[in-house]
């Protein structure tokens, strides 16, 4: 019984367990929030594809890259994600073979309301943390991204480039963002 423990304590002390675990409660957060302001048909499933998105639209297999599932699986999804009317699928204008994904109003207004949130909640974690303490998490987490996946990061649409990569590490708080 003693080994027992030990591994489940060696186990909880993982990064691995430990970002599953706040991305879970992260993730229940961000929808709970959204129902409660007007998304009532947000799905727990559409932020691995929408948190993948950049704002003036997406090649589907840029999305489903960034989201580490297959181009049919993320197609699946993102039909249900344009039935709630959060982003439409439409033929890419520089090559027909290709799908983009693109926020429709109501997908604009939901990822305005999820920026709001994702500060409310960031504001909750940092308040269990001592002063500076989890800017320095969010930074190092941010450094290990850049490193172990350039190409993960939001750039120019689907240019392939993060926007996070090495000529730019500024990562100011609390921006002020318009969606358009």
């Amino acid at each position: 019984m003693k080994d027992l423990a030990a591994l489940r304590r060696h186990r909880n002390s993982r990064l691995y367990r430990s970002l599953g675990r706040v991305l879970r409660v992260y993730n229940r957060l961000l929808v709970e929030r959204l129902r409660a302001r007007g998304f009532a048909d947000f799905s727990p499933a559409f932020p691995a594809l929408l948190s993948n998105l950049d704002t003036h639209g997406t090649h589907i297999g840029i999305v489903a890259a960034r989201a580490g599932v297959t181009r049919q699986a993320a197609g699946q999804l993102l039909r249900e994600i344009e039935r709630c009317g959060y982003a439409e699928l439409k033929s890419s204008p520089h090559d027909s073979r290709a799908t983009m994904v693109r926020f429709t109003t109501r997908g604009k207004r939901m990822l305005g309301t999820v920026l709001e949130l994702v500060e409310e909640i960031e504001n909750d974690f940092a308040s269990m943390l001592g002063g500076g303490e989890f800017d320095r998490l969010r930074e190092g987490l941010a450094t290990i991204a850049d490193r172990i996946d350039p190409q993960g990061g939001f750039g120019e649409g689907d240019s392939g480039l993060g926007a996070r990569g090495s000529k730019n590490k500024s990562r100011a708080p609390n921006p002020k963002i318009t969606i358009t």
